[in-house]
Formats: structure tokens, C-alpha cells, sequence
């Protein structure tokens, strides 16, 4: 089989996970024959998520953005985008559409199930809005278009076990056997440890070398629920004082999370950066107060690090943080201050021997299955049948009604 074109398609290049796991595949990727064109829109105006658009560009992508391609719901700009798609499809002539996220897999498959001749589809959840974020009518309609969405997509990814069986088992979206579990790569040079700088880092933000400074790395957006980290914290403090938090990021929560950051004694903060090894350097261990998860790369970089976790046990985080062994899991409903809540949990992490204990354990964790070259290896194991199929119907040599890759085969057509 010769090259491949992938048209993978992303609401927005915010700095974010999904984002971040479409930059770091395309090299890899290219190695294994995958050339990648990739499709993306703009964060909103204000949102505080921050664009990778320029990043993706300098770094190699072939990247088309569309104005009309955003986050939320604009009937008029949603058909733009799909009439956009669509005449990509004609164009350009991939051999497979990869959708990433819910608003970017509707549209980019409904263009695909448009087309005169559709290539295959995969499409990846990296968590999903089927409940907890709007009110039943909403969810329930969103519901139906991912199942009636799953009937027609010839492979499905989920970042976690815990998200494709939440999928499966209680949504009814597709079928166990149309999933693949491929979790999102992390660049591990970008949060390789640097301890000397780490300590420099830490005297530059006035955090004593004897505190134990936890941090929280990732967007600010409600759904992390940094607020109630806050609380915890500020409770845990009390009682351990020379515990520190380290909150670095920004989004649309920032503005709210602001004048606490500042007025929350032993809180420091600093906005997004791409090179994370101080970061990683300064830090003792790492909490994480989300509502919901996919597979959060946040989590992984810290057991890539060799740092103990506190996180609440959402989505696939209990398939990275073992309770008790690297870390400590709190349950999502867990009141803040209770014993086996948050503050509990960060009093745990001060203490010396038991940080300690996490660590050496979460320092034996193998996070081989997550560099990039792992994952773009899964993810051209997962398209390679699936585009030797469609290359031989497109060919017409396949003319059985069942192409390999799970459609009806067809003939060579002008998509023009």
C-alpha cells in the first residue's frame, strides 16, 4: 500500500488534550505511510483557550481552518461548515476521515455520508456531552444522533475502557466490536522532569524547598471544577501547612478562578506553557478535581514523571491512578471535607512516608502505550484494513457488496 491521505477533522485547536494528541500522531504517523490533512476551526473569541493553529502549522501540519467551524450550535455556520467538508471530500479524496470530538464528528461525517463515495470512518471519543452538561430533552437528542451516527462509522476509538463501555452499556452508542481503547499520546520531551530547573522555578514562585507543592496543570474550564480544589485545599492547609498548589493554565474559567488564585494563601499560578519539564521538576505530586474525563493526559505526564496523583475517580482516571498504591481516588460526589475526600486526600500527600510510598510506585508505572509512536502505531493498525479495503473497491477490484472495511463497495466515481 502505498501513501495514504487521512482527513482528520477537530471543532478547534484549542490547548487542550484532544488538540494536543492531533499534533503530536501526524509525525508517526507520516512514518507509517499516513499523510494527514487537517481540518479545524477557532476557539471562541474571549474563551481564554488559547489556538494551536500556528503551532500545528509551524511544526508541519497541512491545516485548512474554517471560520464557520466552532464548538457550539450556529445552524447557519454548521451548514457552511458541511458544505466546506464536503468539497474537501471532492477535492482533496481521502482515503479515510478520521472526527475528533462531538460537534467536529457530526458534521465531518454527515459531509462524509454525503459524498458520491465515502471513504472509511473512524471516529474518536475523548470523552463525550451525553450527560451532566445539559438537561434530559438536549441530551437525549444528542443521544440519537450519536447512535444514528455509530450505525454508519466503520470504527470507533475510545480514549478509555471507561468511557466506550459508559458509551456502550448506557448510552447504546454503536456496538463493543466497532471499538478500539487507544488512549491519547503525550509528547514525553515536552514533560520530561527537570529537577534543577523545577527548584529554580519554585524559588522564582517563593515556594520554600521543604513545602510539598502539588500542582494542577491543565485547561480551566468548569468541568475541572478547580474551584472545589480550591476548597480543599484551603481546608487541607490548615492541617498541613506546608502544603503549596501550583495551578497552572488558563480558559474560560480563569476570569471567575482569578481573585481566588490570588487570595488563597500558599497558591501560586502561571498561564499555559508548552514546556511543562519545570513544572514537572518543581512538583510533588499532582491533584485533579474533574467532574468528568476521557483518559486526562495531565494524569499520565504525572506517572510519566514519577509523581503520586490525587484525583477524583472519573472516566479512565482508575485505569491510570491505582487507590492507595500510587495515589488516592476520591469519589466525584464525595463531599470536600470528609475523610475520604479531598482534603483527606491531600493531607495524605503531605505526609512523608506516604507521598513517598506513592511516588517510588507511580515511578514503576509504564507509560510506554502512551508516546506518540505507540498510539500513531494502534491508530495505522486500526486504518490499514480499513484503507486497503476502500483502495481496492475504489479500484474495482473488490465488487462483492462488502468492502473490508465494513461498507458497500464501489466502483471509482467522480466526486466532483
Amino acid at each position: 500500500m502505498g501513501r495514504a491521505l487521512i482527513l482528520r477533522v477537530l471543532a478547534r485547536m484549542n490547548v487542550g488534550g484532544p488538540a494536543r494528541h492531533v499534533l503530536r500522531i501526524r509525525q508517526p504517523l507520516a512514518e507509517r505511510g499516513y499523510d494527514t490533512l487537517l481540518v479545524t476551526g477557532r476557539p471562541e473569541p474571549g474563551s481564554g483557550e488559547g489556538d494551536l493553529v500556528d503551532h500545528a502549522r509551524a511544526t508541519g501540519h497541512d491545516v485548512v481552518v474554517l471560520d464557520s467551524l466552532g464548538r457550539s450550535l450556529r445552524p447557519g455556520a454548521d451548514l457552511a461548515t458541511l458544505r466546506a467538508l464536503r468539497r474537501l471530500i471532492a477535492t482533496r479524496r481521502p482515503d479515510l476521515i478520521h472526527t475528533h470530538t462531538a460537534k467536529a464528528g457530526t458534521l465531518g461525517r454527515l459531509a462524509a455520508l454525503l459524498a458520491r463515495s465515502r471513504p472509511p470512518l473512524v471516529h474518536t471519543f475523548h470523552g463525550h456531552v451525553l450527560s451532566g452538561y445539559f438537561g434530559a430533552t438536549v441530551s437525549a437528542g444528542f443521544t440519537a444522533v450519536e447512535r444514528g451516527l455509530a450505525r454508519r462509522t466503520d470504527r470507533l476509538v475510545a480514549v478509555s475502557a471507561a468511557i466506550r463501555d459508559e458509551l456502550v452499556e448506557r448510552h447504546g452508542v454503536g456496538h463493543p466490536e466497532q471499538y478500539t481503547v487507544i488512549p491519547p499520546g503525550i509528547d514525553v520531551q515536552r514533560v520530561a522532569p527537570d529537577r534543577t530547573a523545577g527548584r529554580a522555578l519554585r524559588a522564582a514562585l517563593g515556594v520554600d524547598p521543604g513545602d510539598v507543592l502539588v500542582g494542577c496543570v491543565g485547561r480551566l474550564a468548569r468541568v475541572k471544577d478547580v474551584g472545589r480544589l480550591l476548597d480543599a485545599f484551603d481546608r487541607a492547609r490548615r492541617v498541613a501547612p506546608r502544603l503549596g498548589l501550583l495551578v497552572v493554565g488558563g480558559g474560560p474559567a480563569e476570569a471567575a478562578l482569578g481573585p481566588r488564585l490570588a487570595g488563597t494563601p500558599g497558591v501560586v499560578s502561571l498561564p499555559t506553557r508548552e514546556d511543562l519539564s519545570a513544572v514537572y521538576g518543581a512538583l510533588d505530586g499532582l491533584a485533579l478535581s474533574s467532574r468528568r474525563e476521557g483518559l486526562p493526559q495531565v494524569v499520565v505526564e504525572a506517572r510519566q514523571a514519577g509523581l503520586p496523583v490525587v484525583a477524583t475517580a472519573v472516566g479512565g482516571v482508575p485505569e491510570l491512578v491505582e487507590d492507595g498504591v500510587d495515589g488516592r481516588l476520591v469519589a466525584v460526589d464525595t463531599p470536600v471535607g470528609s475523610e475520604d475526600g479531598l482534603v483527606g486526600a491531600l493531607i495524605e500527600l503531605a505526609e512523608d512516608r506516604r507521598r513517598a510510598a506513592w511516588a517510588a510506585a507511580a515511578a514503576q508505572r509504564d507509560t510506554g502505550e502512551h508516546t506518540a509512536e505507540a498510539v500513531a502505531g494502534a491508530l495505522a493498525d486500526l486504518y490499514d484494513p480499513l484503507v486497503a479495503g476502500y483502495g481496492a473497491a475504489m479500484s474495482g477490484d473488490l465488487l462483492e457488496p462488502e468492502a473490508a472495511s465494513g461498507h458497500p463497495a464501489r466502483r471509482c466515481t467522480s466526486s466532483s
